[in-house]
């Protein structure tokens, strides 16, 4: 006959066994605690599961086993230490925010019993005495294991085994899951379908009965766009689309809401693509910067590595694309970008979010989503967001149009569909309705065909004026902002045509294709600021190209940057406005193999460092110690000024100074930052003697 002894464990086991398959889950804040130093070489990278509610050492168990976890075994048996683990726990930036007397339950050194461990500095790095004799019938607040893997990028499907069950006010009652360092809710609509008689319509938030069970696993559906390399090269027609996904290292799943809990910045992402393509999430590629390398999966916006190291709730939207929203003048996208953000103020709190804390931020494309934000009626915006980066915006490219220049492309789009007579000169409500018939791959390949550049509209209610008016006058969304370049943005640009070892002569042959002839003589003329025929070629680069290319970025990214951000500095802004322009970069599947940027920081190199999703993505690894520095240094500055409204944060070693014209802050290989007068003769000329247009009437 079995002992006691023996009959208990038995019972135990069995206890543990049918919590763990039970479709229940501990009535507790969860929130995940690491030491994730972004360093992919460092095999003792761990992260364990605080239990906020107190219970006692049975239960802790029990709760523990409804995660599919155990207890957390004593520091220094897995990959966290007493003092990493207790820097963790004790620190704002994690969710937890525990007093360093607090006692949690931990595992003990006998099966199923259980030990105290206190969040102290006194623990070595070596060594840590439990406490045994605090009471097990004690309610004590819990550790647990997180056996979760790190998620990868180049799978089938994710690992969503790990669920978690999440009460929201508007959403429902949604079913994430996680991973090594982060909660994740995928695919969580937001807007109502768009199609029918919604298509080009403001977007209708989803109503969402209290309670309702909904599943958020998966990512949505990419928004309808044309073929590209950030979709697969593949038509996607699909209108039902308004979707956002929610990373974050916290889940205020209890019964009873916490007020005391604290709260992570929100930082809310929009990704790029020109306007006409791209996805919050993963796509397929077979191409980088270093040529073919197979098919491979990129998924560059996953939030793992971001939240866990930087403290912060990360949001990334879906919006309407291309035609779909920008037609009629309608400025659907950035209707559906200020839905998202309401739904943010909404619901943000359960995923451990501040929502009077939100930075919003976006690259390329999501750039100028981001300088549409700036620039709206701040009725529209007051309480929405509170910071803001704006990473390779293309601020004279896509400019603010007055309705009648908006309507045009609309015109022209009609006319290619059948929709108005080729001889029409003014849009009607008619062509409207008619091309809103038409089947979603009709007008996607539609304005891809006539390469339409949407742009936003100055439609009096939600766009006042241009940007650059704006600011002047104050009546934009005054938030401390870094406007941040890259090097060579243009580098990726350049046409194929434009071959890398070109002569000198490709400068004066090429600048038809941007420039006016008055503004093509004036360029020959300085010779100073673009040396074309005496600058050095490197890495198989001809000077004459990488001139041209730097031209170029001048003229289209960077020197807009710099007016923009002098002007907030200088004017109606004081002190918030940042510029930054980035040295180095590492160059990703979003922008594949363009033979004008080896050796040089193109367009979208930076966005490995923002998100740390070069080890995700299995691309550079491993990192080299520069590479890792680089990544925590520029997630330091973007999560503190989602913290603070600073990008300063403590133990930075150099200062970032608000910008005014002259100090602009570039970051070099292994993190190294400098203040410099970064080309700001070029600057000045462009903008004296080319000319910065941000609208037009």
């Amino acid at each position: 006959m079995a002992s006691r002894r023996t009959q208990r464990l038995v019972s135990f086991l069995a206890l543990l066994t049918s919590l763990a398959f039970a479709q229940s889950y501990p009535d507790t804040n969860v929130v995940i605690v690491s030491n994730n130093d972004l360093n992919p070489s460092n095999e003792n990278r761990a992260s364990a599961l605080y239990l906020k509610s107190s219970f006692s050492c049975l239960e802790a168990y029990e709760a523990c086993a409804q995660l599919q976890e155990t207890l957390l075994p004593a520091p220094g048996s897995t990959g966290l230490t007493a003092a990493n683990l207790s820097v963790a726990l004790t620190s704002d930036k994690h969710g937890a925010a525990l007093d360093m007397s607090q006692q949690l339950w931990i595992a003990g050194s006998t099966f199923g019993s259980c030990t105290a461990f206190t969040p102290s500095y006194q623990y070595s790095q070596a060594a840590f005495e439990p406490d045994s004799s605090v009471n097990p019938a004690e309610r004590l607040p819990v550790l647990c294991t997180n056996s979760a893997p790190l998620t990868r990028s180049n799978v089938t499907s994710y690992d969503t085994s790990r669920q978690i069950q999440l009460s929201t006010p508007s959403a429902g009652v949604l079913t994430g899951f996680r991973d090594k360092f982060s909660f994740r809710f995928l695919g969580i609509q937001y807007a109502e379908s768009t199609t029918d008689a919604a298509r080009f319509q403001p977007p209708t938030a989803v109503e969402v009965s209290p309670g309702t069970p909904t599943s958020a696993l998966a990512y949505g559906s990419m928004c309808a766009q044309p073929p590209d390399a950030d979709n697969g090269h593949l038509l996607h027609t699909d209108e039902d689309c308004m979707y956002l996904n929610v990373f974050s290292p916290v889940v205020n799943s209890a019964t009873v809401s916490d007020e005391s809990a604290p709260k992570l910045p929100v930082m809310f992402f929009i990704h790029g693509g020109g306007l006409n393509t791209g996805d919050s999430g993963p796509f397929p590629y077979n191409m980088t910067t270093s040529g073919f390398v197979g098919n491979s999966i990129s998924n560059i916006y996953d939030g793992t590595n971001l939240v866990s190291y930087g403290g912060v709730v990360l949001v990334t939207i879906n919006y309407r694309l291309t035609a779909f929203g920008w037609f009629n003048a309608s400025n659907a996208a950035l209707k559906d970008a200020l839905l998202a953000l309401h739904w943010v103020q909404d619901n943000i709190e359960a995923f451990g979010g501040d929502p009077t804390k939100v930075l919003i931020f976006g690259e390329s494309a999501g750039g100028t989503m981001t300088r549409y934000l700036l620039g709206t009626n701040p009725k529209y915006t007051d309480g929405l967001f509170s910071a803001a980066v704006l990473e390779s915006d293309f601020g004279i490219n896509d400019i603010f149009l007055s309705p009648e220049l908006a309507l045009n492309n609309s015109l022209t789009l009609a006319k290619y569909l059948g929709c108005a007579e080729n001889s029409s000169t003014t849009f009607t409500d008619s062509m409207a309705y008619c091309v809103q018939g038409l089947s979603a791959g009709d007008i996607a390949m539609a304005s891809y065909n006539l390469g339409i550049s949407w742009n936003i509209a100055i439609d009096g209610d939600y766009v006042l004026n241009d940007i650059a008016s704006s600011i002047k006058d104050g009546l934009y969304a005054r938030v401390p902002t870094i406007w941040s370049s890259n090097e060579c943005e243009y580098c990726y640009f350049l046409p194929t045509t434009i071959l890398p070892n070109s002569s000198a002569s490709i400068f004066p042959e090429s600048l038809p294709l941007f420039f006016n002839t008055t503004q093509a003589d004036r360029i020959l003329n300085v010779t100073d600021l673009y040396p074309y025929e005496t600058a050095p070629s490197e890495d198989g680069i001809s000077g004459a190209v990488l001139t041209l290319a730097q031209l170029i970025t001048d003229y289209d990214v960077h020197c807009p940057m710099v007016y923009l951000s002098s002007l907030e500095t200088n004017t109606t802004n004081p002190g918030n406005s940042y510029k930054v322009v980035f040295a180095v970069g590492l160059g990703s599947p979003l922008t594949p193999n363009p033979a004008t940027c080896p050796g040089q920081v193109c367009h979208a190199d930076e966005l490995y460092w923002v998100f740390a999703t070069a080890e995700t993505d299995n691309l550079y690894q491993p990192l080299t110690e520069g590479q890792v520095i680089t990544t925590r240094e520029v997630i330091n500055r973007w999560t503190s000024l989602a913290w603070d409204g600073n990008p300063n944060y403590e133990g930075a070693v150099v200062e970032w100074p608000p910008y005014t014209g002259d100090n602009e802050m570039v970051i070099n290989a292994t993190a190294a930052e400098s203040l410099q007068p970064y080309r700001v003769a070029q600057c000045d000329f462009i903008q004296s003697q080319i000319g910065l247009v941000f609208g037009e009437e």
